[in-house]
């Protein structure tokens, strides 16, 4: 099942728990451990079929089910908003002065100041893998292609092309020049690095089935590698070489949808069973697990300082206290007011803070304080 068919079943398995479930499963609204209840958002703009997020210094870039990008602004406000034509259920990219939009067998560029239209290029599938590094802009289609553009004019100047489909956005290391892509739903998944200037390919590695989003952090690509069910790993990879540093063995397998976190010190990494793990980045020896009790199919986990944050299949949103994993809170659908559809850590300064997109009985994006 691929990832807007996940997507579909998450909003449909939500809309029938709404009408038809008395009280979620697993007691979704009740805090887990005497854990408090977060407070009200700081702030809510309405976005009808908010769909995915993105965020940057100036604010959070949003779309929508029916093809519109909003740009909000740190407290909320609507600056513009622009319709694309199609769009996929991933999130933009966001760059100097570019909002990078995947389409229906189509990419678009808008201005990142007013919305308005930069480029659009044809693409050979859908294009839900989108990255902007510098003046690159990099998309990739269900069809396996991962192309390089020029994020102002929109100019071709690479492409490549290998069995299966990008889903998650392609990851870059600016000091480097290197681009890491995943690729999915083939007899050969694997991971691949690139130039970012030529598209040339540095090295590549098998990877498995289920394979999570690819996590680049000071020198290493990391990697959560699953079979689609009991056989798991994260693994760390050279980004120079691709040689393996570490393999950590995990509990279950993980899906293409899942975005795992890492900064510094860890990596977070969460299966689709709802084990959630944390492991010193530079030897992957595991630092703690905790099980949540709770499937996923797609969730980005956001790493602060003091916690770990994601989403569930059953529409809640956990925080985990970093130190030891154990639950610091943890707000279900109906308190919420909507279903989350994505969560993201915005890069603002001060408190650590969350923005969640919800969907279904309240249409909105949400910036919340992290407790």
């Amino acid at each position: 099942m691929n990832r807007h068919a996940r997507r579909i079943m998450v909003v449909i398995v939500a809309i029938a728990a709404s009408l038809f479930v008395a009280r979620p499963a697993h007691g979704a609204d009740a805090p887990v451990s005497s854990a408090p209840i977060w407070s009200a958002p700081i702030w809510s703009a309405p976005i009808d079929q908010a769909l995915e997020l993105a965020a940057d210094r100036a604010g959070a870039v949003v779309v929508t089910s029916d093809s519109t990008v909003h740009a909000l602004d740190r407290h909320g406000h609507e600056q513009w908003k622009a319709h694309v034509g199609s769009n996929t259920d991933a999130p933009p990219a966001l760059g100097d002065g570019v909002v990078l939009v995947g389409g229906v067998d189509t990419v678009t560029a808008l201005a990142r100041a007013d919305g308005s239209r930069r480029w659009q290029q044809p693409m050979r599938g859908d294009a839900p893998s989108v990255a902007i590094a510098g003046d690159v802009a990099l998309v990739g289609d269900i069809g396996g292609t991962l192309a390089g553009f020029d994020a102002r004019t929109g100019a071709p100047r690479w492409s490549v092309k290998f069995p299966g489909a990008l889903w998650s956005g392609a990851r870059v290391d600016r000091a480097s020049g290197a681009v890491v892509a995943t690729w999915h739903e083939s007899g050969s998944p694997a991971v691949r690095v690139f130039d970012l200037s030529t598209g040339g390919l540095r090295w590549e590695a098998p990877t498995a089935v289920s394979t999570a989003a690819p996590v680049v952090e000071r020198g290493l690509v990391v990697l959560a590698i699953g079979d689609g069910w009991r056989h798991a790993r994260v693994e760390a990879r050279d980004l120079a070489t691709g040689e393996v540093r570490w393999q950590t063995s995990m509990p279950a397998s993980f899906e293409e949808a899942i975005e795992p976190a890492a900064d510094a010190r860890a990596v977070a990494v969460t299966d689709h069973f709802g084990v959630v793990s944390l492991l010193d980045r530079t030897t992957g020896r595991l630092v703690w697990q905790h099980d949540l009790a709770h499937a996923l199919l797609a969730t980005r986990v956001a790493l602060t300082r003091h916690r770990v944050a994601l989403t569930t299949f059953s529409g809640d949103v956990f925080l985990l206290d970093r130190h030891d994993g154990h639950t610091v809170a943890r707000l279900g659908w109906r308190r919420l007011g909507g279903y989350p559809v994505s969560t993201r850590r915005p890069p603002w300064p001060g408190r650590a803070r969350l923005l969640v997109a919800l969907r279904i009985r309240e249409w909105a994006v949400q910036l919340r304080a992290l407790p």
